[in-house]
């Protein structure tokens, strides 16, 4: 029994122990590091740049993007797999003509078909082909609006003045002051202050490109604010019954806003005086 009992420990002991699978990273490449990204889908370019002030899309329009997901787009680059191949023979991992392609900085990775027992996706990129996890590919936009910063003013676009059709708002001598047609319209100090922060907070619910609206739009003004850093954005303001669209003149690009909210940012007295602070 005791002899028996020392069998079972020395083998289990100098059995051999099984092997880990052998991960191979697909990238070498940092997110710290990178600085160009371009987005390729059925002919379809999408550029973005990392700027002094943050990540912007330079085609096919000139914005700030959601920075958010830019990095989603770089966990690429961390990526690893238990398979690869030789890149070769890519019609058998339908990597010929990739739907979406990816660059970041001097590394393409092309994204091909999917494995069919395990649902991997093959992804070209070096001198191999690798399997992995297809929520990479899901990561990538399909239109550039998809990439735009759905805040209305970025953290680095810091307001100094608003004009609007009837009201203008600056900031002078360390506090914000108004001025109307009207004096018993003019809003009140902290009304002004909850105004301010709504303009700063506000996402919008849906970004488009196009510039064409409905029949059941109507332009009802527009908006100039003069930011801290001397530029300007000029807005043309259109609505219907279900909401508000915000649009930056020289971008082309639409902030699309439930009507409650839009009409509180055209108007500081639509703000209810028990409305609690953005973010608070």
């Amino acid at each position: 029994m005791v002899t028996t009992l020392i069998i079972l420990v020395t083998f289990l002991y100098l059995r051999p122990q099984s092997q880990q699978p052998e991960e191979y990273s697909v990238s070498s490449g940092t997110v710290r590091s990178a600085q160009n990204i371009r987005i390729v889908r059925q002919e379809k370019e999408i550029v973005l740049k990392h700027l002094d002030n943050g990540w912007h899309i330079i085609e096919p329009v000139y914005a700030f993007a959601d920075e958010s997901k830019v990095l989603e787009i770089m966990n690429i680059l961390s990526a690893t797999s238990q398979q690869r191949f030789p890149l070769a023979d890519l019609e058998r991992f339908s990597l010929e003509r990739p739907n979406m392609q990816l660059y970041i900085d001097n590394e393409y990775f092309g994204f091909g078909g999917f494995a069919p027992t395990t649902n991997q996706q093959y992804l070209a990129t070096g001198d191999y082909v690798y399997l992995i996890s297809p929520r990479y590919v899901i990561t990538l936009p399909l239109e550039a609006s998809d990439m735009l910063n759905p805040m209305l003013l970025t953290p680095n676009e810091t307001p100094v003045k608003f004009e609007l059709t009837d009201l203008t708002v600056a900031f002078q001598n360390g506090k914000w002051n108004s001025t109307t047609q009207n004096a018993e319209q003019l809003p009140k100090e902290d009304v002004i202050k909850h105004w301010i922060q709504l303009w700063q907070t506000t996402y919008a619910n849906k970004i488009t490109l196009e510039q064409a609206f409905g029949e059941d739009f109507a332009e009802i003004g527009h908006i100039k604010i003069s930011l801290q850093n001397g530029q300007e954005i000029s807005f043309k303001v259109l609505q219907n019954e279900a909401e508000v669209v915000i649009l930056r003149i020289n971008q082309g690009i639409s902030y699309h806003i439930p009507i409650e909210v839009g009409q509180q940012l055209l108007d500081p007295n639509a703000i209810h005086s028990n409305q609690p602070m953005p973010g608070s």
